[in-house]
């Protein structure tokens, strides 16, 4: 059984820059059914994620918390370009990706459909790690490939999870990705800086 953490950021205005993916009609409102299935049997401390912000992220630039010496804003300004034209070249060779989300879990900070994490997205992650930096800090993609349906408003035991009713897979072929700053988390308000295409060899 799972003990949920509770959201402090959910829906409050935050600065963070993050290269997402942010699905098509079709997989939102298959996403949305999971959501709305989740919520009928679940009787869980949910918040959840609103249709237009559910996104998988690829890699956080600039996260929401992050403590450094000077505001995101002031760091973006000094870095931004640079890094928007070395992620742009990465997602530009990088093949299109293909993802199947396969399974519902949790954790104590959210409920997510899992994916598991094509080779081409493990590279072009770890690409980004390499290439971005301040101060001390890198770029710590996550480990899986994973869309948030919903985070928690309080802290208590979280219920076991329902069966996904045949709504799992859900397929999905990543060829553009979005570098967005981030406004009012989690995503629900963005400014798009670039949409960048999967290209692989033939962005060579």
């Amino acid at each position: 059984m799972i003990r949920t953490k509770v959201d402090l950021l959910w829906f409050k205005r935050c600065c963070a820059f993050h290269l997402q993916l942010f699905p098509d009609s079709e997989t939102v409102s298959r996403l949305c059914a999971l959501q709305d299935r989740i919520e009928r049997e679940c009787n869980g401390p949910l918040l959840r994620v609103p249709a237009t912000s559910l996104h998988m992220t690829v890699a956080t630039l600039i996260s929401a918390g992050a403590q450094f010496s000077m505001p995101n804003d002031e760091i973006w300004k000094l870095n931004g370009e640079s890094w928007k034209q070395t992620v742009e070249r990465l997602v530009k060779q990088t093949p299109p990706i293909d993802l199947s989300f396969q399974e519902v879990q949790a954790s104590e900070a959210a409920i997510f459909v899992k994916a598991p994490e094509p080779p081409e997205l493990q590279r072009l992650r770890s690409a980004i790690s390499d290439a971005v930096w301040f101060e001390d800090w890198r770029p710590k993609p996550p480990r899986i490939a994973h869309i948030t349906l919903f985070r928690f408003s309080a802290e208590e035991q979280l219920p076991a999870l329902p069966g996904d009713a045949g709504l799992l897979p859900i397929e999905g072929n990543v060829n553009a990705i979005q570098l967005v700053k981030e406004k009012i988390y989690p995503s629900v308000e963005v400014d798009v800086l670039g949409q960048p295409s999967c290209l692989g060899a033939s962005a060579s």
